[in-house]
């Protein structure tokens, strides 16, 4: 079973990862294009992400697994939108 604080700081990294994910895609889909090297970098950034996620759902009890798998949707949809975008 994987730690609670680390469980919660994770989390709390992860929400943080995807509202700055979230304003970089939101940016460049207004007219003027945004930053190219920000855009693929927040790409990178979600992916780690999603690994971490994968790692730490194998060490978390199931709730902590319905909380992983919550924020990992997040992840995959944002990462989504990126590809979808490009």
């Amino acid at each position: 079973m994987a730690e609670r604080t680390h469980l919660e700081h994770f989390l709390e990294r992860a929400e943080m990862t995807i509202e700055e994910a979230q304003k970089t895609f939101n940016d460049s889909q207004r007219v003027q294009q945004g930053d190219p090297e920000e855009y693929t970098q927040a790409q990178r950034t979600l992916q780690d992400l999603n690994d971490e996620l994968d790692t730490l759902m194998h060490a978390a009890s199931p709730e902590q697994r319905d909380q992983l798998h919550r924020t990992q949707i997040q992840v995959n949809q944002l990462q989504n939108h990126f590809i979808l975008k490009r």
